[in-house]
Order: C-alpha cells, then structure tokens, then sequence
C-alpha cells in the first residue's frame, strides 16, 4: 500500500512507496504512510460536512421517530409522529409488555435463537417462557439462550473489539454476537413496525421513519459502530439512524418534564433551571453507570465534563448473590445445577430479580426467598452434609435461616449486595462534583428506581437537589425520541480523548527521540509520529470540524489509508507511546494524475455529534469522498 507524508517544503518531491511492518502492541494493519503539509494547523473550517447536512435533511423528512434502548438488563421501544413532538414534546407510545403477572415499559433483554443460530425464536418475556416450556420438553439444548449480553460491548480504549467476537449463552454455547444483537434488533424492528401499522391507515415509507438507538456515553467508538452495523444487519438504513448517548437523551427529557412528573413530586424540575445553571446526570442502568454534567444554555445544554463512569449497575448486585450461592453450594455443585436443572436456576434468579427491587435503607424485615428443592437435594447428596448445619458454619450463620425449601435473610444481608456499585458510584460522583458548582442531580435509568441508590445519593449529597422523573426507567427511550425530533438539543461535547493520526513528521532536533530519524530523498522526517486533530478536554460545538491537508507518496495511488489513533494524553508525540489505534480512514481518490507532483487531500473531522463524522477533498479535482473510519479492524 501507498504510504503518505507531511510535506516538509513546498518544493519537496514526492516518496516512492514504502511498506512498513507490523510492530508494537498496537497490532495495527499495514498501512499507507503520508506526510502532513507544513503550516496546516487543524484549524476549525466552515464548509459543511455532507453527513451534516443530511442529518438536516432527514430531520425535516421524518413523519415518525421509533426509539429503541436496548439495554443489559431490560430493552423497549417508542415512537412518536412528528405532529405529536410539535404539540407536546414528551407525548410518546411506548411498548408495554407483559410478564404473565404484570405489564412493564421493558422486557428482558433475552434472546432465544435456533439451533442453526440464525433464526430468532422470541425475545424478552416470551423467550424465558418458551425456554422453560422447552426444559419441560427436554428440548431446550437444540437452542441458544442468551441474556445480559450487551456488556460485552463496555470496553476500554485499547481493549479488542472486532466483527469476530463471540457470545456465550447460559450453557457455555458460542455464536458471533453481532448476529445475537442484529436478531434481537431486528425483532424490536419488527414489533415497532407492527404497532406502527396498527396505528395509521396509510402505509408509512421507510424513508420516512427516524430510528434512534441509545448507547451508554462512556463506550468507545468501536462499540457504536458496533452496535450501527448491527442495526443496518436488522434492516435499517444507516442514512435513517442516529446513534443517541444515554444521559444526554435522559437531560433532554427531563428539560422538557413538567415539575408533576418527579417521583416525590419536589417543585425542582430541570426544565424550569435558569441559563448557566449546571446538573449532574446520573444515569444508572443494569450494565453501567454514566456520569456526566450539563449546563443549561439559550438554545439547549451543553456537556461541560465528559461522561465516565464504569460497569456498576444493577448487574454488580446480582453478581454479588451469584457469588453469595457460590460460597454457599460451592462452584462446583451450583454449577452442575445451573447447566442440569436450568428451569429452577432461571426460577431462583426470577425470584431474586423481585426481591432486589423491593430492598430499602429502612427496610427491617427478613427477606424471603424460595429455594429449589433440586439445588438443596443436589447439595446434600454431593456434600453428604445437611443445608442448615452447612450455613450455620458460615459467616452467614446469624443471619440465614433455613425452612423446608425456603431462605429467610436478614435484611443486612441483601443491603450488603449493593455496597460494591452504590461505593464506586458514590465515590465518582464525589471526583466529579468537587469543583463543580451543581444545583441538582437527575437520577434515569433501571438502577436509579432502586431505593438503596436514591438514599445513598441524597444522603451524601444532602445540599443537592435529587430530581427523579417517575419514569425514571424509560426516560432514556423518551428523551431519544426528542432527540431524534431535535437532534441539536446538545449543543457542546467535552472529548475523552485525544485524536490524531499517524504520519512523517518534519525532524526537529533536540524535540524529537534521535532513533526516530529517517532521510528520504534528503529530506528528515519524525517516523510513528503523532499529528493531532483535537484533545482531550477539548470543547466542540456542534457543526465544529477540523481540517489538515496530507499528501500522497505516490502520485499515481488511487487511495490512502490513514491510521488513527486516541489518546488518554493531551499532545503525544508518538503512536508507540501512550497511544491506542482505533481505526483506519480509508480515503478513495478516484482521480489520479500521473505527472501531478503537488497533489494535496484535505481531511475533515467533526467531533461534535456522537459518532466521528469524516471527509476527504482531493484539492486538485475538488472530488469530495466520505471516508470510513473503520474502529472494528
């Protein structure tokens, strides 16, 4: 592949083609070289991005927005039509469904898929009922079951992520999850689809419809363009969907929720805080918490910290059981149960789920809970040791009483479950505040409806205001759809990272490590050297794009491809040094001029929406080319 260069002088010549070996930790794909022009500043540039400007266009195009939050724990969808945003902003139809007792807002994000791993079977409620009936059968090994699975997408900057990576269902059975998530997307499709139909006389086009799907703010971008690919694999246009962040789509709701709508019905609301006044957003769902502080401004709010937080939501309670019946049975017996009596495994954990939302700071009283026989006969048999005498000789001996097949805990105990995430997210919150002056907190998502949370937060941060929407759980689905309406709400983003690419630089003695120099055609050029677009802490507003100006070695190359890097530091030197590749731009020059030795590409970042929005311009053609940026490999 053609590598490319910073040019040094305006009179430089242009580099033979270098290929260049794979070294380092980094693991990155051969790639073409280039040089950047001196005196190109990354500065910010005026000229529209073209996927802006369809982002405009397909705004004013939609008649019906459809949200999906697909989420860890629990998924749903809404929609609403554009009339209805128009009239009432927070008016939306959401999904009800029902758990064979009782209706929710969500489902359980479950899927159950055939054996050929290419079919879905059911999703939600109806999967864990139909893989029950299947046990029943005995049948339930000719599928795959899989729960919980979208935390295989929180990873850090660096860590692996790619096309090929793989899931694991409850039994320990593998299929590439990008086709577990496309299935269960496409099935959300699907339902809303259905409804929609349901709802209007006439048929909607495709083209017509907005899609939205939210994604926790402190993934990577890989992990979006995960999720992206996924849902263009369900069927939807890729033009036709916006990737929205979690606490930005829960901040834009509650600026548009009337004061009634909290849950102790406090006369604080977001909506009614005056210009300059900053929030924290603590979004606390079952996979991960997502931190981040507003400011409200004349035409929206504004991010003033960058989201972070970690994998501490409601998750980390039931990991915390699973280990409490861990030191109880022991790995070796809950496991056998788990994968021999999976129907009284899927029993126990539904009981559980139950009794966690129940758990409150005041709360005095035993809980209770139901024991499978099979999982207490099983232990006895494999221990030669009675259950009661077993838990007797634990530290949970004062606390545990067993009964026939039933547990009763002392309240202390199921509290303990949430020290782990209420501690870590308690502590973040803390670092984040301390200068910061913040007039309230929100609490959205799955984790902020759990008592234990909301004591915690408002016992720490007693001169806080605590605002909590009483659809705190849907309230992320809600505030998509208004994104999706008025996708400019957010009007600045803090960057979590630096960005650049890797590419020749000019040579400075005394700056840059001596063992980096090379000569080409009598010119001295910084190898692996890292040019930065933008930096961490750096704030960008929406439409802000930033431009550097490369050139090819060869002038006859038909493309080039630019490594990218992000970094946790301000100004790297170095691609090898604190640095992580990300991805690859891939930039298609379709016009080439053999004899043109001053063949200039513009590149163009825009950072200001949610995914990494690029450009080349072959300056000699004026041919404009939308480049991929490739965070997958």
């Amino acid at each position: 592949m053609e590598w490319f260069r910073r040019k040094k002088k305006k009179e430089a010549k242009l580099l033979k083609s270098r290929n260049k070996q794979n070294t380092g930790e980094d693991k990155r794909p051969e790639t073409g070289q280039c040089t950047r022009l001196e005196g190109s500043n990354s500065d910010t540039v005026c000229h529209d991005i073209d996927s802006k400007s369809n982002s405009r266009n397909r705004t004013s195009d939609t008649f019906l927005v459809a949200a999906i939050d697909f989420g860890t724990t629990f998924s749903g969808w809404a929609f609403s039509f554009k009339h209805e945003f128009m009239s009432e902003p927070t008016k939306a139809s959401v999904k009800q469904w029902f758990s064979g007792s009782h209706t929710t807002e969500k489902t359980p994000t479950v899927a159950l898929i055939h054996q050929d791993g290419k079919t879905l079977k059911a999703f939600g409620y109806e999967a864990e009922n139909e893989y029950k009936d299947l046990m029943d059968e005995g049948e339930h090994e000719n599928y795959f079951y899989f729960q919980r699975f979208k935390m295989m997408l929180h990873t850090r900057l660096g860590e692996t992520l790619d096309r090929t990576i793989t899931l694991e269902d409850a039994m320990g059975r593998s299929l590439p999850a990008l086709d577990v998530f496309s299935l269960s997307i496409n099935y959300l499709v699907s339902d809303v689809m259905k409804a929609i139909e349901d709802k209007v006389t006439s048929r909607i086009k495709s083209e017509e419809i907005l899609w939205v799907i939210t994604v926790p703010a402190i993934w990577t971008d890989a992990a979006k363009q995960f999720m992206r690919e996924a849902a263009v694999r369900a069927g939807i246009n890729t033009e036709r969907l916006i990737i929205a962040l979690e606490p930005e789509a829960a901040s834009v709701y509650c600026r548009h929720l009337p004061v009634d709508k909290t849950v102790d019905g406090k006369e604080v609301s977001i909506s009614t805080f005056s210009e300059g006044t900053k929030y924290v957003v603590l979004d606390a769902g079952g996979g991960t918490v997502d931190i981040t502080v507003h400011e409200v401004v004349s035409d929206g709010v504004k991010e003033i910290k960058a989201a972070s937080g970690g994998g501490w939501g409601g998750t980390m309670v039931d990991k915390a059981f699973g280990g409490f019946l861990v030191e109880i049975f022991g790995p070796d017996v809950f496991d056998t149960f788990k994968k021999g009596e999976t129907e009284d495994w899927l029993d126990l954990w539904r009981d559980f789920e139950m009794k966690k939302k129940g758990v409150s700071y005041d709360k005095t009283s035993k809980i209770t809970l139901k024991f499978p026989l099979s999982l207490i006969n099983m232990f006895q048999e494999r221990t030669g040791r009675v259950l009661s005498e077993a838990i007797a000789s634990t530290r949970y001996g004062l606390d545990i009483g067993f009964a026939s097949d039933k547990i009763k805990f002392s309240s202390s105990v199921f509290k303990h479950l949430f020290d782990e995430p209420i501690k870590h997210t308690i502590d973040h919150l803390k670092t984040l505040m301390d200068d910061i002056d913040v007039k309230a907190i929100l609490m959205v998502g799955g984790f902020s409806e759990s008592p234990m949370l909301q004591h915690a937060v408002k016992t720490t941060f007693k001169d806080i205001e605590v605002v909590i929407p009483v659809e705190a759980s849907s309230s992320i689905l809600r505030g998509a759809l208004i994104c999706g309406h008025s996708p400019h709400f957010i009007t600045e983003r803090v960057l979590k990272f630096t960005y650049g690419i890797e590419c020749y630089l000019p040579f400075i003695h005394g700056t840059h490590e001596e063992h980096r120099l090379v000569v080409i055609n009598g010119e001295e050029y910084c190898d692996q050297g890292f040019q930065k677009f933008v930096e961490k802490g750096q704030v960008v507003r929406k439409g802000d794009t930033f431009t550097d100006t490369f050139m090819p070695v060869d002038c006859s190359q038909k493309h080039m491809e630019f490594p990218v890097y992000a970094s946790e530091l301000k100004s790297p030197f170095y691609v090898d040094q604190g640095c992580k590749y990300v991805g690859t731009m891939d930039v298609l020059l379709e016009t080439h001029h053999r004899d043109d030795h001053d063949r200039n590409v513009n590149v163009t970042l825009q950072f200001s929406g949610t995914e990494i929005q690029i450009e080349g311009v072959d300056k000699k053609s004026n041919q404009k080319t939308h480049i991929s940026l490739n965070f997958l490999g």
